[in-house]
């Protein structure tokens, strides 16, 4: 992959975990970071693994799956593309990666370690306090959307199931 795609501040600030920073502030996590180029079908972070830190699509598409752990087989979680970010919850605890990430496609990314981006927040208790009600709001939002989701498969599975039933 050859064309290289750097993160803007407009880009950060698009970013729905990011919006509670200052354009200063963004622009000093512009240094923090470091793009990286995915190639499309390559597995950016594996379920489990120990390496720490948020990612930021700049350019492309991921796929999010996780492990059933009675089958170990995949399952889809979901996908991602430009301006959508994973990997935060390794920015608030030190557990291991909850999923695993796929580019789709060839991508762009924007990673942040751990360890600079604690550094950052740790700067000014004001700028920590914004980061983390952001993550809260992030997370509830999650939550709702798997919720309803989960409540609109759940009704799919019990209809298609009284259909066979009724047959």
């Amino acid at each position: 992959m050859t064309n290289t795609v750097h993160p803007s501040i407009e880009l950060l600030s698009s970013v729905r975990l990011l919006r509670a920073f200052r354009p200063d502030e963004l622009e000093t996590l512009l240094h923090m970071g470091t793009t990286v180029n995915v190639e499309a079908h390559s597995n950016v972070v594996i379920e489990g693994e120990l390496t720490w830190g948020v990612y930021f699509i700049i350019r492309g598409n991921v796929l999010i799956f996780k492990a059933n752990r009675l089958t170990g087989e995949s399952y889809d979680v979901g996908q991602l593309t430009q301006g959508n970010f994973f990997g935060e919850m390794s920015l608030v605890d030190s557990q291991p990666r909850s999923a695993s990430v796929k580019a789709l496609d060839n991508c762009s990314l924007f990673f942040i370690d751990k360890e600079d981006f604690d550094r950052f927040i740790s700067e000014s208790p004001d700028r920590k306090l914004r980061f983390y009600e952001s993550c809260l709001k992030t997370v509830i939002n999650r939550l709702r959307e798997t919720d309803e989701n989960y409540v609109v498969s759940q009704y799919q599975l019990w209809k298609t199931a009284l259909k066979k039933e009724a047959a």
